[in-house]
């Protein structure tokens, strides 16, 4: 299946991040300035580039924000989990990645990749199933970041919580019931987060297999937040920690 990536901003991310692009297609009467950058990027990446008229794009890219640019490309790749150990092992001191119990919604999907580049995590992990995958949808919710940061699609997460464990990763659960709050963390030298489903959370068995199960403190009195809300708040906080223990 054909992977669309919709966007000016999004298009020009992909490029840059050495995504195979195999046709990008421009609006006719683009914007002159937006047109001759996209022009002179595509001929210097050797992408094939084709105007069209505006609903030749909107059939191509539905309901997405397409701004009279839409790159055609194959489909996602995504990233093998010993392959990602292995270049952390080698370039990163402190790793942290993001696991995602059967977060369901391209939307947050999307949001979570864009939050996990922006705020240090070096990679992503999601299920086969039951899970949403990397779409048009999760590029685009993603501002581009989905093309920036490895994404690791695996089939049972309990026995990839077990492989993290083993590679000396402790992995620490986000969830409403959590034992302790979040800003009593001790974040350990190689950290994996794992946010549970946008109506279930983390599920039982996920949860009995985490090192520490944390959860977000609220001033006022409600169910849950959003998860990708969620994620944005606990990476923040790893991010701020590691930054105060450096200081100190």
């Amino acid at each position: 299946m054909k992977r669309i990536i919709a966007g000016p901003n999004q298009v020009v991310e992909a490029i840059s991040a050495g995504v195979t692009i195999q046709v990008l297609y421009l609006q006719s009467g683009l914007a002159q300035k937006t047109a001759s950058k996209l022009f002179s990027l595509a001929s210097r990446h050797h992408i094939k580039t084709q105007s069209v008229t505006r609903q030749h794009l909107e059939e191509m890219a539905r309901d997405l924000n397409h701004q009279g640019v839409v790159a055609v490309c194959g489909e996602f790749q995504y990233r093998a989990l010993e392959t990602l150990l292995s270049e952390i092992d080698k370039t990163t001191r402190q790793p942290l990645l993001v696991i995602l119990d059967q977060i369901q919604d391209p939307g947050n999907l999307g949001a979570i990749l864009r939050s996990s580049h922006s705020l240090g995590a070096h990679g992503v992990i999601i299920t086969k199933d039951r899970s949403a995958q990397v779409t048009a949808a999760t590029v685009r919710a993603s501002a581009g970041a989905s093309e920036l940061i490895p994404v690791v699609r695996i089939v049972n997460l309990v026995s990839t919580i077990q492989q993290l464990q083993q590679d000396g990763f402790q992995v620490l659960g986000a969830d409403m019931d959590g034992a302790i709050s979040l800003d009593e963390v001790e974040w350990p030298s190689k950290t994996a987060i794992v946010l549970g489903n946008e109506g279930k959370g983390i599920r039982k068995l996920t949860r009995e297999n985490c090192d520490l199960v944390f959860k977000i403190p609220m001033a006022n009195s409600f169910e849950s937040l959003n998860v990708s809300a969620s994620a944005a708040i606990v990476l923040y906080e790893h991010q701020r920690s590691r930054r105060l223990c450096v200081r100190l």
